[in-house]
């Protein structure tokens, strides 16, 4: 079973500190259960985040445990990150999303009807690149004794998979088309495999990890939220302090552009 550790957090009452003026915006906050917090180039200590809080280029989102949370991403797709996931957004420049997901799992659902010709969504972890215009798929990382492995899933559309060396952050490899219902695993060591199968239902089972169980309007025992809050706080420190050793998306191939 894959162990997440990062992405959309909460951590006190109260909303989470704005960011430096000169960082854009890069979506919101579409739906919370459980907690999750928000560290931020400027401020770097976790803060809550709460539903409709903006989230901007460079925030790092910690999920806490049990918990989910929904980013509205430009307005032109849903990222839903499960608990105990850590995610960066880093850039949103012409038309293209980048987000950095060095452990945990997440979702990622193109809004077709809101993308214009050139806009791309790509996920990034340590050992690929997906990039896509106009699709849904899932991107798990779970850190394993011979290092990170990432796993994609794509559950609409094709997937265009980058690898990535994870010592240097670059290419390794030719450009790898996932199509519907298929899953592709990438470690560090091994060379990437055929992509597999999977069946509708499969699919379907592991969709429904990412959905959230409570209502609307529900809330969860407060002594529990504040466990979640310690502990995505926590985990939003060590991803702060790890993301310093890695290396510089702006300074890596941008990867396959997607058409």
């Amino acid at each position: 079973m894959l162990v997440g550790s990062a992405v959309a957090l909460l951590y006190a009452v109260g909303p989470a500190a704005p960011a430096a003026a000169q960082a854009p915006s890069a979506g919101v906050v579409n739906r919370l259960e459980g907690s999750a917090v928000v560290a931020r180039t400027a401020t770097p200590e976790a803060t809550p985040l709460k539903i409709r809080d903006a989230v901007y280029v460079r925030d790092l989102v910690t999920t806490g445990e049990q918990s989910r949370a929904q980013l509205l991403l430009a307005g032109k797709a849903t990222v839903t990150i499960r608990e105990q996931s850590s995610l960066r957004i880093s850039e949103v420049p012409g038309g293209t999303a980048t987000i950095d997901m060095t452990d945990g799992k997440l979702k990622v659902a193109a809004i077709k009807d809101r993308l214009k010709p050139g806009d791309r969504i790509e996920v990034r972890t340590p050992t690929a690149i997906t990039a896509v215009r106009g699709t849904a798929w899932i991107v798990e990382v779970t850190k394993t004794p011979a290092g990170p492995v990432s796993r994609i899933t794509v559950l609409d559309g094709i997937v265009e998979v980058t690898p990535l060396d994870p010592a240097t952050g670059r290419p390794r490899g030719a450009v790898i088309a996932l199509h519907a219902l298929q899953q592709l695993e990438l470690g560090v060591t091994t060379p990437p495999v055929a992509p597999q199968t999977i069946t509708r239902a499969d699919a379907s089972l592991l969709d429904a990890t990412f959905a959230f169980t409570l209502k609307a309007g529900t809330g969860m025992d407060p002594d529990v939220v504040k466990r979640q809050l310690d502990r995505a706080a926590k985990d939003a420190a060590a991803a702060q302090a790890g993301s310093g050793n890695r290396v510089p998306l702006g300074s890596q191939d941008s990867g396959p552009n997607v058409s």
